[in-house]
C-alpha cells in the first residue's frame, strides 16, 4: 500500500451525476427534466442545462437519448399526443362543421398558450434560435398582406351583394395564416412532388376563397 503521500487523490464527481461506468438515465425522465426546465426558464435553454436538469451529463445524454434534435423531437411527439387528445376532446359530440373547426383550432390555440415555451422550443422559435429568423420574415410580409386581404375582403362581399367594409380585424391573423400554410404547404410540395404548382395552387386558393368570401361562416349560420 502506497504512503499517505503518494495515493492519487481521484476527482469528486458533482452531486447528482452518475460515476463513470454506471452512468444511465431513463429516457422518459429525461424528457420530463427537459420540459420542466424548459418551462421555468424559456425556449431557448442549452443541452448541458437540459443534462444538468435530469443530474447526468451531455455525453450520457447523446449516449441513451442523443443529441439535440433527438430531445427535440421526443418533445415534439409528447406535445402532438397532448394536441390530439385535446382535440378529441373539443370534437366530442359537435356535429355542425363549422363548429367542429372552431373547437379544434380553439383546442389547438389553447394547448399552445399553455405550453408556450415548450411549442417555441419544439418549434425552433426562441428568441436565440435560428427558427425566430421564420416569425421574423412573416413579420415582414404580413402588414402588406393584411392590407391586401382586407380590401380583397371588402371587395368580394361587395361584389355578392353583402355589407361592404369589414375583415380588417381579421386581416392580420389571416395573413400570418396564409403565410404559415403556404411556409409548410412548400415543405411538404418539395418533398413529396405528388402534384403539379398549378394543381396545388388551385386547391390553396379554393380553401384561401372561401374564407375572404366568408362562405363558411354563412353556411354555418344556415
Amino acid at each position: 500500500m502506497k504512503p499517505r503521500s503518494q495515493r492519487v487523490r481521484r476527482p469528486r464527481r458533482r452531486p447528482g451525476r452518475p460515476a463513470a461506468g454506471d452512468a444511465s438515465v431513463d429516457r422518459r425522465a429525461l424528457l420530463e427534466s427537459a420540459e420542466r426546465l424548459i418551462r421555468r426558464q424559456g425556449p431557448d435553454v442549452s443541452l448541458e442545462a437540459i443534462a444538468a436538469e435530469a443530474g447526468v451529463t451531455k455525453p450520457i445524454v447523446y449516449h441513451h437519448v442523443g443529441g439535440k434534435d433527438a430531445v427535440v423531437q421526443g418533445l415534439a411527439r409528447r406535445l402532438n399526443e397532448r394536441h390530439a387528445e385535446a382535440s378529441r376532446r373539443a370534437l366530442e359530440g359537435v356535429e355542425n362543421p363549422h363548429a367542429a373547426i372552431r373547437a379544434f383550432v380553439e383546442a389547438q390555440l389553447e394547448q399552445i398558450e399553455a405550453d408556450r415555451n415548450l411549442y417555441r422550443y419544439v418549434t425552433g422559435a426562441g428568441t436565440g434560435s435560428a427558427g425566430s429568423g421564420v416569425l421574423t420574415s412573416a413579420d415582414q410580409s404580413a402588414a402588406g398582406l393584411a392590407e391586401l386581404l382586407a380590401d380583397l375582403r371588402r371587395r368580394s362581399r361587395s361584389g355578392s351583394g353583402g355589407a361592404g367594409g369589414g375583415g380588417g380585424a381579421a386581416a392580420l391573423p389571416w395573413a400570418y395564416g396564409i403565410i404559415g400554410m403556404l411556409h409548410f404547404v412548400a415543405l411538404w410540395w418539395l418533398r413529396d412532388a405528388d402534384r403539379s404548382r398549378a394543381e396545388l395552387a388551385e386547391q390553396l386558393t379554393d380553401l384561401l376563397w372561401a374564407g375572404l368570401r366568408g362562405e363558411g361562416r354563412r353556411r354555418a349560420r344556415g
